[in-house]
């Protein structure tokens, strides 16, 4: 059974992928939704990507009695795909970075020599592990991947400068869009360029009074003055590269949104944030599908067109008129897959 939508006929499917993010912890939903995104696959058409954090809690172990889990871990998420033979691509986040502990550097290329090791040219870890990229992926033959390492730029433990590999990685990614200039492009990160999830910083009325409830969601459990002190502490006293708001994060923001503006057919894929949403602002389209295993909080906002709190993932199918179907899919009240969005990103015209 292929469950995309019939009205999408009217449009040729081009290239459709399929986008897992922060997948790394087997649980019952994680394995539902990676068994039934099977069915969405369009043989010879379809990509998965896993957008990082493939290995909970801090990336592949190093230890030989402790391989085989996080070993299962990753094959969980790409075994069924490839099966089916699709391609799959893994892109590095913070937890497989080793929780961005002093051996994720180690961590992130012993995950890429565990799938190297399977002699799959259709099995990937993108771009190379240990640099930042970016890398190039032709999806079709006007549309392409842009992908980079967005935890190396943010890492606290590098035994070397970056500063000089940040400023080349920002001008081949200039040269990357200039040469496709004329393309669709879908930058792939595990870090968004925009969210208002818990990395974001931002809290509501329930952060405040009910603090429990990010643990659990039942949990209504009035704790005021805890609940107040929580977001205070988080982004003062315990301010990390991983959120939004840290200077180092958001230099990479700037850089890489400042490159990317004058390239009107661009979409961001991330995960890092524990939900679905979809943002648009007047310079930025934003994709987070950062739920494959995990679920935390979003807060509202006017740029946010969908969010889900919950666990699910995404679908972006290229059309052969260059636009773009995008669609979030979760699993509703009867356990079954159902599409909760749909929505159509125009192609604008390049003069």
């Amino acid at each position: 059974m292929n469950l995309f939508l019939g009205f999408v006929q009217a449009q040729e499917i081009e290239r459709r992928m399929i986008i897992f993010g922060d997948a790394g912890e087997i649980n019952h939903t994680q394995h539902f939704l990676i068994q039934k995104a099977q069915d969405l696959v369009i043989k010879d058409k379809t990509i998965a990507f896993f957008v990082g954090d493939n290995i909970y809690p801090d990336g592949m172990a190093l230890m030989d009695q402790e391989k085989e889990k996080t070993e299962n871990i990753l094959k969980s998420q790409f075994d069924d795909f490839r099966k089916t033979g699709v391609p799959v691509y893994f892109l590095a986040g913070n937890h497989d970075w080793d929780h961005s502990g002093k051996n994720g550097l180690e961590k992130v290329k012993a995950q890429a020599n565990f799938l190297a090791q399977f002699q799959d040219r259709a099995l990937d870890f993108v771009p190379q592990a240990g640099t930042l990229g970016p890398e190039s992926i032709q999806l079709a033959k006007d549309v392409v991947a842009i992908t980079f390492d967005s935890e190396y730029w943010l890492f606290p433990h590098h035994v070397k400068d970056i500063q000089q590999e940040k400023e080349d990685f920002i001008q081949e990614l200039k040269q990357m869009l200039e040469k496709h200039q004329d393309k669709t492009i879908l930058i792939f990160s595990h870090h968004p360029m925009k969210s208002y999830g818990e990395h974001s910083l931002k809290y509501n009325w329930k952060d405040h009074l009910f603090p429990l409830t990010r643990l659990w969601k039942p949990l209504y459990i009035p704790l005021p003055a805890v609940g107040s002190l929580y977001p205070l502490v988080r982004s003062t006293a315990f301010k990390s590269a991983e959120d939004l708001k840290h200077p180092i994060y958001r230099e990479m923001i700037d850089k890489v949104t400042t490159t990317v503006a004058e390239h009107p057919n661009t979409l961001f894929v991330a995960g890092h944030d524990h939900g679905l949403q979809y943002i648009e602002t007047k310079t930025i389209k934003q994709v987070v599908s950062g739920s494959g295993a995990k679920h935390s909080s979003i807060q509202p906002s006017k740029n946010l067109v969908y969010s889900y709190e919950d666990q699910g993932f995404c679908v972006i199918d290229y059309l052969d008129n260059k636009d773009m179907l995008l669609s979030f899919y979760i699993v509703d009240v009867s356990n079954t897959l159902f599409q909760a969005f749909n929505l159509t990103i125009k192609h604008q015209a390049v003069n």
